[in-house]
């Protein structure tokens, strides 16, 4: 609301200053014309908040040819472009936004000055409104007089003043009016009728109310006066014409003034601060200004309504989304070598599902809501996937056929259960069991994923995302043109119970058939959810009972007994399996000292950040109908140590440490060639933890001064990063230089601005165009679409953007004005000018 109206008022004062210029500068003198064309001003002032949004003009442009990203998997910096994932995430796993180092809450400077804004306007109204009604009760209160000389004017007499007063279309005089002699009683009705023909008191209302609300606005103080210094011209002139001597009627205005008390509202006609100029004015002035007839009124007001709409128009650019021949073709050729030849999906618990996917001779593999990561060979036969929750052993035969892998978890080994196998061979379908596939699978979180039959072909849609086809690529087992599966499980009767849903970005999901009935429920509430994203968003208001619910869960895990009824049934899922790493967390951090609202994210998620005794940590929390927590994203942000980078000489003395803060870094790989990473235990030897590909970000839970080796693909260090608020996110360059010693950029990347535009208008229309976007981008814009499309329709039309700085993460941080208000983006490009990072809100 701050940013429209001091939008509002810079554009009024724009507009004011080219109607002076131009009044002076054709040396107009005459009053008349002078009211009018401030008049015009007044109005344009008042309703400019809309003049914006109606004048807003839409420009198509042809946008830039992008070639193909060159890396599909993963294709660039991944930074947690959505800080608020819709999906069954790990507590611990998922990918997170910028943090802020400090342990305390920074002052939110636009509440101050919206809290400022809102009392100064209130008490200026206040008064307004007082003053209104103590003049009208004043009015009502005095005697009408009807006296030869009044002729038809609505004229009252009131012992409370001593000057006269016009109130709306009413003349109010003091009781030594019936001393005064002829001339002076033709003068004041001269004066006064002048004020009420020419409708005074209602302009000069609308200018106060004006005043009022752009109270900030030196303008709109200026032009109140401005307005009152003509009306009173004007009417001097009128009497002027009655009494026809300007000495005597000066003397008048100087026995008036004399007498004078302010009323409450109204205008009178000898005020002390300005009777002087008045006079001055009366007694220099040879002749009477020339009137003003409703034509030159109208042509006047023809030539400023020109100036007000440029002053009061903007230009929106929208982007034309193109695409070519050879972008088309390096897009299959680059789809047809991603995709993998066998894929093995291992249940690891209730809602966490390991996936196995071979391409060429490489493995890889991916945790539910973790990354995809290549598997890192461990000891002859053996590869390595790194956890959180535990390194995954994988056991390959010599067809390289992954077995059943090992979660190695508190000392112990789970074996994990072969759930479906996959290979690239496509099947024909068997007609006859495409309508036991058809129904409503519960994906968590609001989500239903529908299977629908359409003739001989089967189509999905999960809640809030377009309906895609689905092809045979095994028994039981279908694909989309995006690379995402979908496998039917079965039970001991053979009846499809189950479906196994796999993103390239997420994982894969787990979802029970659920009834018509509960689906419709189930997709009611994400209706609620989404209705209510844009006014969470502009309010910032956190639900009620949030930050009791946060409090409850921290008490309960650090006592190691969560309260598994106060959570969905997913949420529990995963409070389970992390059950054990949670509770240490939380017990290194200590005892909770604070707890401070920051905000409410796109997805409706309340956002808060918790002081502890040894650290801080944040939480976002979202809230189901029942009051159950549906999820809880919890990010460790450590504590005040700063950690730092350190040379490969002194990896032999360094040790791991568990008995500090925990804390979640981002390693970017900006090397130009993929990176291995190493933890160093606690006898200062190498961990194999994972490869970071070239521009890739790469979440990592540790402690606080924990040390981390980032070696070459050879396994030779380049640089052994200690966890801190220092290194919290770390970009590894190219040439082996720490992020932390380049300068910090200063200015925008090229073409942020103009593809960040492009992003958002094609969201507001529900079209982004994912070819311009990393795979992870990709699939997050589509999973938040909903709620950002709903947030950005809100808001209104585009208007402007100013960049505001750089994130920790090197995203571009943008603050962008709407028609009906602003809202701060963060934008991340790859070498190539693909969205690699993208962010709604304020990230903390």
């Amino acid at each position: 609301m701050l940013a429209i109206l001091a939008e509002s008022a810079l554009r009024s004062l724009l507009l004011g200053g080219v109607v002076w210029i131009g009044l002076n500068l054709f040396r107009v003198r005459n009053p008349h014309m002078h009211m009018t064309s401030w008049a015009m001003v007044l109005l344009a002032s008042l309703s400019m908040p809309l003049l914006m949004h109606w004048t807003t003009v839409t420009v198509t442009v042809d946008a830039l040819p992008v070639p193909a990203a060159e890396h599909f998997w993963p294709a660039g910096p991944t930074g947690s472009p959505l800080a608020e994932p819709l999906r069954e995430v790990l507590p611990a796993e998922q990918g997170m936004a910028a943090a802020r180092p400090a342990p305390v809450q920074a002052l939110n400077w636009l509440a101050l000055a919206t809290i400022v804004y809102a009392l100064v306007a209130g008490l200026l109204l206040s008064r307004l409104a007082v003053g209104l009604y103590l003049t009208w009760r004043l009015a009502r209160a005095a005697k009408p007089m009807r006296e030869p000389w009044t002729a038809d004017w609505s004229v009252r007499v009131s012992s409370v003043i001593a000057g006269p007063v016009t109130f709306g279309s009413t003349i109010l005089l003091p009781p030594q009016c019936f001393d005064w002699d002829v001339r002076k009683r033709q003068a004041v009705l001269a004066h006064e009728g002048a004020h009420v023909a020419n409708r005074d008191f209602y302009l000069l209302l609308l200018a106060a109310l004006n005043r009022s609300v752009f109270w900030f606005s030196p303008f709109a103080w200026w032009h109140h006066t401005r307005l009152a210094e003509l009306a009173e011209i004007i009417s001097d002139a009128r009497a002027l014409e009655v009494v026809e001597d300007r000495l005597s009627y000066a003397e008048i205005l100087l026995d008036l003034v004399q007498h004078v008390r302010r009323a409450p509202a109204g205008i009178e006609m000898a005020r002390a601060c300005t009777v002087r100029s008045r006079v001055e004015r009366i007694l220099a002035a040879t002749a009477a200004p020339a009137k003003l007839g409703w034509g030159k009124r109208i042509g006047t007001a023809a030539v400023i309504l020109p100036v007000v709409i440029v002053s009061a128009g903007s230009i929106a650019y929208r982007t034309a989304p193109v695409s070519s021949p050879a972008q088309e073709q390096s897009t299959a050729a680059a789809a047809a070598v991603r995709k993998p030849q066998s894929v093995s999906f291992y249940s690891l618990g209730r809602a966490s599902i390991f996936t196995v996917s071979r391409e060429g001779d490489e493995l890889f593999g991916q945790v539910s809501g973790q990354r995809k990561l290549r598997l890192a060979a461990a000891d002859d036969g053996n590869y390595f996937y790194p956890a959180p929750a535990g390194p995954i052993l994988v056991a390959v035969g010599r067809e390289r056929r992954p077995a059943g892998p090992l979660l190695r978890q508190n000392g112990r080994d789970i074996t994990a259960i072969r759930v479906a196998e996959l290979s690239s061979q496509s099947v024909e379908t068997d007609a006859g069991l495409l309508d036991s596939y058809c129904g409503s699978y519960h994906l968590g979180l609001g989500r239903v994923l529908t299977i629908t039959r359409e003739g001989e072909r089967l189509a999905a849609q999960e809640t809030g995302r377009p309906k895609f086809e689905i092809v045979a690529r095994g028994v039981d087992a279908f694909a989309s043109s995006h690379d995402d599966l979908v496998v039917f499980l079965r039970d001991g009767q053979a009846k499809v119970t189950q479906v196994l849903l796999h993103e390239p970005v997420y994982g894969a999901r787990l979802a029970p058939r659920v009834g018509a009935a509960r689906a419709k429920a189930i997709e009611e509430d994400f209706s609620r959810r989404i209705a209510a994203a844009p006014d969470r968003f502009r309010d910032q208001i956190p639900l009620s009972g949030s930050k009791e619910a946060i409090l409850r869960g921290i008490d309960d895990l650090q006592r190691g007994a969560p309260n598994y009824e106060r959570m969905s049934a997913a949420l529990a899922a995963k409070i389970r399996r992390q059950a054990p790493e949670l509770q240490a967390m939380f017990k290194a951090f200590g005892a909770v000292e604070s707890i401070f609202f920051r905000g409410v994210g796109p997805g409706g998620y309340d956002i808060y950040g918790v002081k502890f005794v040894n650290g801080v940590a944040e939480f976002r929390i979202l809230l189901g109908a029942d009051d159950k927590a549906d999820d809880v994203i919890f990010r460790p942000d450590g504590n005040n140590k700063p950690g730092g980078i350190l040379a490969c000489s002194e990896e032999g003395s360094l040790r791991a440490t568990a008995e500090t803060a925990p804390i979640k870094l981002l390693i970017y790989n900006g090397s130009g060639s993929d990176l291995q990473l190493f933890k160093l235990d606690a006898e200062g030897k190498r961990a194999a933890f994972g490869t970071i590909g070239e521009e890739m970000t790469f979440p990592v839970t540790t402690n606080v001064d924990s040390p981390w080796v980032i070696a070459d693909g050879a396994g030779k260090c380049l640089e052994i990063v200690l966890p801190g608020q220092r290194t919290r996110f770390h970009t590894v360059e190219a040439s082996g230089r720490p992020g932390g010693a380049m300068l910090p950029r200063t200015v925008p990347l090229a073409g942020s601005e103009a593809t960040l535009r492009g992003y958002i208008e094609a969201v507001g229309r529900g079209e982004p165009d994912y070819d311009r976007m990393t795979s992870e981008v990709a699939a997050q814009t589509r999973q938040q679409l909903p709620f950002n499309q709903a947030i950005v329709s809100r808001l209104g039309a585009l208007r402007a953007m100013s960049f505001r700085g750089v994130s920790g993460l090197g995203s571009d941080i943008y603050i962008v004005q709407f028609a009906n208000g602003s809202a701060e983006w963060r934008i991340g490009l790859v070498k190539d000018g693909t969205i690699g990072r993208i962010a709604l809100g304020p990230q903390y």
